[in-house]
Order: structure tokens, then sequence, then C-alpha cells
């Protein structure tokens, strides 16, 4: 079986290879570089060796804050899905911060308890888990960009930019073990995302930045596999984003999760949060502000709370996102690593083991069924002086002047091996996503292995 299983991603290593070391197609323009230099910039770099994989980046680079989204696609190929957001910065204790937010996995859960959130413990004896399926991103038919722009609303500098996958292709996984979906597993149903879009509003007011995300995800369709397979239904199930926040800065760092200190790597136990922070050297450096509502996209439209749980590293499975799958992903991962100095200060010897997170937290859509939503969390980061009070961009401070930004420089690497995984464990999310997936043989369809499609 195991020796099986390496030729079969030997072989879907190849066709990667050889599907996208083809010349590029002259539909974009594209660079090898960010231009770091400039206030606000959006584009494509190559990823190479893969000359049909190519990351659109919009950045930012002012008063000392410097922030990256990045999204990945092809012009020859079914895009990929994937993005990814970080920002550095310099506190008011003087440290370097780096915060980057990563989407590993959309999970379906039956909430068996009515307590709005995924349960899971996979360290117990046997394991338990709430989890009913993964949601494995294939592809994407189109991909649309906004690009970075700049505009002042009431004295305040806002920047705008955002991606748009289209018709997005994906695989609906059953949660059985080993794996439980989360690394390969029996495919159960075809499914069509009608979209999955990311824009965002970063501004600057005073010593705080406001990153307002907006995320949709389109309506979820279920096909058979074959003629024959049962039919699945995503009636009455919930919705979980599993995400990483890795942070690294060169002072001493905690994450208050509600009003608790938490780390993820000491197996706290699951717990609630409307809000969490980072704190460095004791001082507040980084909030994440999630007391709000998601849309669902219902007749008639409907709000309702999101939950958020902090979460323990024991609510994956060991050696989740892991195997052969992310061989052909290993060149996307050094040029990233090789680039992470130039693109937030960071060393080139970074750990890129996502499970180095502090962090781990899931956003949690208790009524969905497989409807469309709309979710607009706010990310802060305190930039200078600790302020006591902060509004948020929708609503300046009446009396504040008109804000004159500068590009800076960025600042020397930090004397850490922590951080930049974030960028990473995005990548690593795409699992199928850039081999794609082989449909055939049973009415229930193992994907231990990648699929090409």
């Amino acid at each position: 079986m195991h020796s099986s299983r390496a030729f079969v991603a030997l072989l879907l290593a190849t066709i990667f290879s050889a599907a996208f070391l083809q010349a590029p197609y002259p539909a974009r323009a594209q660079s090898s570089t960010i231009p770091i230099s400039e206030e606000h910039a959006s584009g494509d770099i190559q990823i190479p060796p893969y000359y049909n994989l190519l990351a659109w980046y919009s950045w930012v680079n002012v008063n000392g804050t410097h922030m990256i989204f990045l999204a990945l696609h092809s012009n020859q190929q079914p895009s990929p899905v994937f993005s990814f957001v970080g920002q550095a910065y310099n506190t008011s204790s003087g440290s370097r911060v780096f915060v980057g937010n990563a989407l590993l996995a959309m999970e379906v859960y039956n909430d068996t308890n009515h307590n709005g959130h995924l349960d899971a413990n996979y360290s117990s004896t046997p394991p338990t888990t709430e989890l009913k399926y993964t949601l494995i991103m294939n592809a994407s038919q189109t991909f649309t960009t906004t690009n970075a722009t700049k505009t002042v609303i009431n004295g305040v500098p806002h920047y705008r930019w955002g991606a748009s996958y289209g018709t997005t292709q994906a695989i609906l996984i059953n949660a059985t073990a080993p794996e439980y979906g989360y690394g390969g597993g029996m495919a159960v149903a075809n499914a069509n995302i009608d979209y999955v879009s990311m824009f965002y509003d970063y501004s600057i007011s005073g010593n705080t930045t406001f990153l307002k995300t907006s995320y949709q995800i389109g309506n979820v369709t279920l096909t058979p596999l074959y003629p024959n397979s049962p039919v699945i239904s995503l009636q009455g199930l919930s919705l979980s984003l599993l995400h990483a926040a890795i942070t690294v800065a060169s002072k001493q760092l905690t994450v208050i999760a509600g009003n608790s200190p938490y780390n993820s790597q000491n197996n706290t136990a699951a717990s609630p949060f409307n809000a969490a922070q980072v704190n460095v050297d004791n001082t507040l450096a980084y909030e994440f502000r999630f007391k709000d509502n998601y849309t669902l996209l219902t007749n008639p439209i409907t709000t309702l709370p999101a939950v958020y749980l902090a979460s323990p590293i024991d609510s994956v499975p060991p050696n989740a996102f892991q195997g052969y799958y992310y061989q052909p992903l290993v060149r996307v991962q050094d040029y990233l690593k090789g680039q992470l100095p130039d693109i937030a200060g960071l060393p080139s010897t970074s750990n890129l083991n996502y499970s180095a997170t502090q962090f781990l937290y899931r956003v949690s859509y208790p009524v969905w069924s497989g409807q469309a939503l709309n979710h607009d969390p706010t990310y802060v980061a305190h930039v200078s002086t600790t302020s006591t009070s902060t509004q948020p961009p929708s609503q300046p401070p009446p009396s504040q002047p008109p804000t004159t930004l500068h590009p800076t420089p960025l600042p020397p690497q930090l004397p850490t091996n922590v951080l930049y995984v974030a960028a990473l464990t995005g990548l690593l999310a795409l699992l199928v996503a850039v081999n794609g997936m082989r449909r055939h043989g049973k009415n229930a369809q193992a994907v231990d292995e990648p699929l090409d499609g």
C-alpha cells in the first residue's frame, strides 16, 4: 500500500512539474520581485520553476508598517485557491513584530451539543470529533483582482484591494480515521462553490492600523461522484474555518484569548472568545476584534452571530496537512522563504512548520447548510504608544487632521527563527489545489494521495 502511494505521488509530482514548467502565458504583467520601496502596488510574480503558477500580490509600505497580501493563480491551468495576508511593524515597546493569518481547512461539522462550534480531541482514546467532512478546494475557473488603491476619507487614508476565485471546484472528504479529511481520506461528493472572495480595507488612524476584511463564500452545491453514488446533503450542517495566526517578535510575546493567556501548543482546552490580542513585552501589539455577525444569503437574508474558538493543536489529527501532497509545493515554499527578508525583514532561516503557531483558532458559522455567506472580521495593530481607546475606520476621530504618510525602508532582520510560517501554512492548505483531482473508480474514492484532473 505504501509503495503504491509513493509511486502515485511520484507520478503526480511529475505531471504537476510538466504542467507548470510550460512557457508563461502573457496574460498579465509579471515580475520577479515585489516593489517594496513603493507606497502601494499590485501585480503578479512568478513562482519558479513553475512558470504557470503565479502569486498576485498587493503591497502597502507606509509609516513603518508593511502589509502583504498573496493569492495564487495560473494563466494556463485552473487557478489554485489560496490567499495569505500579513503585517510587519514596530510596536510601542520597540519590538519589530509580524502577524500573519492563513486559512488551513474548511470543516463541515454536526453541532450535536448545540454549543455553536466544532468540538474535537484527537489525542483522546478513542479520538472524538463532531467533524463530518472537510472541503478541499481544488481549482477555480476564473480569477479576478482589484488592485491596491489609496483614498482619504475624513482625513484617514484607506488602502483597498481584493481577489475573487469564481466557480471553485472542491471535493467533499469523509472525516474518517486516520486522516479525518485533513490529509486525505475518502471523497464522497464533488462540490461547486460559486465564488470565494476576499476584500480588504487597510487604514491608518494615528498610532493604530485597522484591517477590515470581507470574506464572501458562495453557495456550495454537491453532485454525486458517479451515477450510482449515494446522495450527500449539507442540510443542517455547520461550517468552520480553521485558521493559524503566526506571530514573531524580537521580544517576549504572549497571546491572550478572552481574558486569559492562550497557547495552542500546550493543548490548552478549547475556549470560545470574542476578542483576542497579542502582547509584546507586556504591551498590546495586535487585536482580533471578533464580536460580530455573519450574513447568510438566504431568502430573506439572515444575520447571525459568528462563533470564535481558540483551539489546541490536538483538535486536529497528528500529522495533519503532511505527506506526499506537498512535495510539488516545496519550490513554492523555497521561493517565499527566500523573499522573506525583503518582504517582512525576517530571516530566511525561519521555521516552516505550521504547528509552531501559538494561536490556532476557528471561525464558526453554526447555521449554514451550504448557503452563501458574508463575514467582515477586523484586525487591529498598535504601531506606537498604546492607546486606551481606538475607533474603527468607519468612525474616525472628528478632530483628527489629514495624515501625511511616507513609504519607509524595511527594518533589519529579526533575531528569531519562529515565523513566516503563515504564508506556508496557507500554502499547505492548498493540498490538492495545485495538483487537481482524479475521478474514477468506486462510489467513494480514496484521496490519500493528490489526484490529477
